[in-house]
């Protein structure tokens, strides 16, 4: 491999893991409310999670959201380029710090936890 692709790969690598983690750094913004948000009863049993926390397991994913191509209320986020539902058993109608929607996945399966849909929509 190239020098200059390994330097952009470990970049990338680097950006990727300072966008997942900032929920968890006490010094962000907003870092309580991360840390106090919980899973829908329903998720928590169809996944067969022990937790209820959608931070202490999951990380945020920054991504883009839309709501389904029919505009039904099914929301998808984009994940490496393939748009992917949301389950409805996750979404909690609650607005978010900064009136933006929040996904949570967990970080070791990369099933999605939790996922707010802040009051004022997209």
């Amino acid at each position: 491999m190239k020098a200059f692709d390994c330097v952009l790969m470990t970049f990338g690598i680097l950006l990727l893991l300072s966008i997942r983690a900032d929920a968890h750094d006490s010094s962000m913004p907003h870092h309580e409310w991360f840390n106090k948000q919980e899973m829908n009863p329903a998720a928590q049993r169809r996944l067969g999670l022990p937790y209820k926390s959608c931070c202490n397991n999951g990380d945020v994913f920054k991504t883009r959201f839309r709501v389904g191509e029919d505009r039904s209320d099914q929301w998808q986020y984009l994940n490496d380029g393939e748009w992917k539902i949301i389950p409805p058993d996750i979404i909690r109608e609650s607005d978010t710090p900064d009136r933006t929607p929040v996904l949570f996945i967990n970080k070791s399966t990369g099933q999605e936890l939790c996922f707010f849909v802040p009051q004022g929509g997209l």
